[in-house]
């Protein structure tokens, strides 16, 4: 397990025997971790409001010696997680094995998947699907460079199943007219992984300023954005490549589109039906013989 696993998961597996305190502290580091960790010990037990000792006694719990082992720690993983392109590239070109890359990239995959989805917060996910299913919320989707894709996707299934859904222009300059018919009933879902874009977290904020309930699906790393998230899935990204995967994020997203289904069943059965009329009298697609 690398050190940017180890650092994460400690904290979520060493909640159940924390102190409330130390509870409240795990639940202001895993909101914005790692930038909420950055600090001296007096800065973060100021941000979570607890104090001093309470934080030593938290990281020794989670198996470092002090404070100054955990900071080292998490310097090791801020270089992983703000990687460039060329240098996660050059990173896993040092260390592959010699089989064939077809193989070795699907290993990695599949890993990822299967970290990512036994390692969800099931009332996490279980909230966000109701969220969603709300029908009488209206819901905003946004995505990153690479991530908009999976949005994209997203806001297009989503759609087929409730209406109020929006896939938010990639140009920032439309976002401030949206915000303008937010409200505290809408919902924001927000997509962004490393490297992490400052205007989806400038946007974000804003509309969390607004009173806008807001879904982020990042990596393992965390984006900046869950400083003002109310919901966070995430997932594992990195891979025998200069580009991290978006296999999990889609994964997560199937998952999500069919937990909504299965509560909303019957309004999106009705239609589904009706859009299958609409492709049909466009001949849109082959019909099947």
């Amino acid at each position: 397990m690398t050190a940017t696993h180890m650092m994460e998961e400690r904290v979520r597996a060493a909640m159940s025997s924390m102190t409330r305190a130390e509870r409240q502290l795990a639940s202001h580091m895993l909101g914005n971790f790692p930038v909420s960790v950055l600090g001296s010990v007096a800065e973060i037990a100021h941000a979570a409001g607890v104090s001093g000792p309470t934080v030593v006694r938290f990281v020794r719990k989670l198996g470092f010696s002090g404070y100054p082992e955990f900071r080292t720690q998490l310097h090791e993983e801020m270089g992983e997680r703000l990687a460039s392109p060329i240098a996660k590239h050059e990173k896993w070109a040092d260390v592959a094995p010699s089989d064939h890359s077809l193989n070795r990239f699907a290993a990695s995959v599949v890993d990822n998947l299967n970290q990512t989805l036994s390692q969800q917060d099931l009332y996490t996910f279980n909230t966000v699907s109701e969220i969603l299913a709300d029908r009488s919320r209206p819901v905003h989707m946004i995505g990153g460079r690479l991530t908009r894709t999976v949005a994209d996707y997203f806001a297009t299934a989503l759609h087929v199943m409730r209406s109020d859904v929006t896939l938010l222009s990639s140009l920032p300059n439309t976002w401030p007219p949206a915000l303008l018919e937010m409200t505290n009933r809408d919902v924001l879902v927000v997509f962004d992984i490393r490297r992490y874009e400052p205007a989806i977290q400038q946007f974000t904020e804003v509309a969390h300023a607004q009173g806008v309930e807001i879904v982020l699906l990042t990596d393992r790393w965390v984006s900046p954005s869950a400083s003002v998230a109310q919901h966070i899935l995430t997932g594992h990204i990195e891979v025998p490549s200069a580009w991290d995967t978006l296999v999990p994020m889609v994964a997560l997203v199937e998952a999500l589109l069919c937990a909504i289904q299965d509560k909303n069943w019957d309004e999106t059965r009705d239609r589904l039906a009706r859009m299958e009329g609409f492709y049909e009298d466009m001949l849109l697609f082959k019909r099947q013989r």
